[in-house]
Formats: C-alpha cells, sequence, structure tokens
C-alpha cells in the first residue's frame, strides 16, 4: 500500500517536471508571436514613410521583417498558434494523469476485504502502523496540487484567448502570498507575457509549499529510501 502511494508521488513529481518545461515553452512561443507582430505592425506603419533611402542594414531587425509578404507573417504566428495550442492540451493531458494516479493512490488505502468478509489493510499491521499518517500526508500533497494545477489550466485557458491583459491567471497567483497566506487585497492584473513568465516558478513553489505543509518526517522518509 505504501509503496503504491509513493511510486504515484514520484509519477507526479515527475509529470510536474514536464508541465514547468510546456509552461515555459508557452512563454516563449507567445512572446515571439507577440514580437512577430509587434514587428509587423511597425513596419506597415513605417513603411509609407522610410521609402527605399534607409538602409536595410540601418534598420531594426524585427522591423526587417516588412520585407517579407504579409502572408508570411501571418503563417509564422499561426504556427505559434499551433505550437501553444498543442503544449496546452500536453499540460492538459498531464494534468489529467495526475487525476488518475491521484485516485489510485486513493484506491490503494482503501481497506480491501479477505473471502470471509473481514476488512483488512496494510495500515493495520504493526509493523506498518508508524508510517500510515505519512501516507496519507503524501496523499494530501498530490490532491492540493491536482486542485491548483486544474485551476492553472483553465486560467491558462481563457487568458490566452483574450490577450493582453491575463485576468483568471492574475487572479490565481495574487491567491497567495510567497508564505502562502491569503493576501488582503486584490490581485492587480498584470499582462498575459508578464504572467507566463511566472508561471515556471510559480508551480514550482506551490508544489514545494505544500509539501513543507503536508509531509511529516515519516512520508520524507519513505521518499528517501
Amino acid at each position: 500500500m505504501a509503496g503504491v502511494v509513493v511510486h504515484r508521488f514520484r509519477e507526479c513529481q515527475n509529470l510536474l517536471d514536464s508541465m514547468v518545461v510546456s509552461l515555459g515553452a508557452i512563454g516563449n512561443f507567445n512572446s515571439q508571436r507577440t514580437c512577430v507582430e509587434e514587428a509587423a505592425r511597425r513596419g506597415r506603419c513605417s513603411c509609407a514613410f522610410a521609402g527605399a533611402s534607409v538602409p536595410r542594414c540601418c534598420a531594426d531587425p524585427l522591423g526587417m521583417l516588412v520585407a517579407f509578404p504579409e502572408t508570411t507573417l501571418e503563417l509564422v504566428i499561426a504556427q505559434h498558434d499551433s505550437d501553444i495550442a498543442a503544449l496546452l492540451q500536453s499540460l492538459n493531458s498531464a494534468q489529467q494523469t495526475w487525476g488518475t494516479k491521484l485516485q489510485q493512490a486513493k484506491e490503494a488505502l482503501q481497506p480491501k476485504r479477505s473471502e470471509e468478509g473481514v476488512a483488512k489493510t496494510a495500515l493495520s499491521e504493526q509493523g506498518n502502523a508508524s508510517h500510515s499518517l505519512g501516507v496519507y500526508t503524501l496523499v494530501a500533497v498530490l490532491a492540493q496540487m491536482h486542485g491548483w494545477l486544474r485551476g492553472l489550466v483553465f486560467a491558462l485557458r481563457a487568458d490566452l484567448v483574450n490577450p493582453p491583459q491575463a485576468v483568471q491567471l492574475s487572479a490565481l497567483l495574487g491567491e497567495h502570498s510567497m508564505q502562502g497566506r491569503p493576501v488582503e487585497y486584490p490581485p492587480v492584473s498584470m499582462s498575459l507575457e508578464v504572467a507566463l513568465q511566472q508561471l515556471p516558478e510559480r508551480v514550482r513553489r506551490e508544489w514545494e509549499l505544500y509539501k513543507k505543509h503536508h509531509l511529516m518526517d515519516e512520508a520524507r522518509l519513505m521518499l528517501a529510501v
């Protein structure tokens, strides 16, 4: 029983690493998309004034995009959108997998019945008594992080289709202070780009915060084995 829970905990921790990588990639693609859109806008505005007299070697590097047809820029933006959508789907799948592993860990804690119908579980064995509460704290961490990740994916999906402000992500990131205490003032709405830059580190901080608040020494020993 304890072995199953520990294994699921480690699997979720590996999932978290891949989710952090995906969040960083989403932030990068979003920044690139914003740069391409801004450069194209500046190019359309400046081409009427600059004319052919401005040497290209003196132009803003991003402004060089004016040399490409508008359809090319549209294709670049569409590719960024496609990449972001694929990463978002990967995040959603990872969050659902987390929920599945959490459920499996919970089921491992349920008492099993013998053929005579007498409930018995590994928790009742004297040898595992010292580990019983530790196992439950592992599940508590997985459950709390699962809820936060579910809110993250929801907020991310909502804000990616409504740039440039990140209303939902701002609310999520502003729910708690760095010490995990509720803040006493409304969260300030930040731009999508700024919010995306904060997400990878914030995910890791939430994970460490939940482990700090819930894990008992017995649970940490089980993870160290």
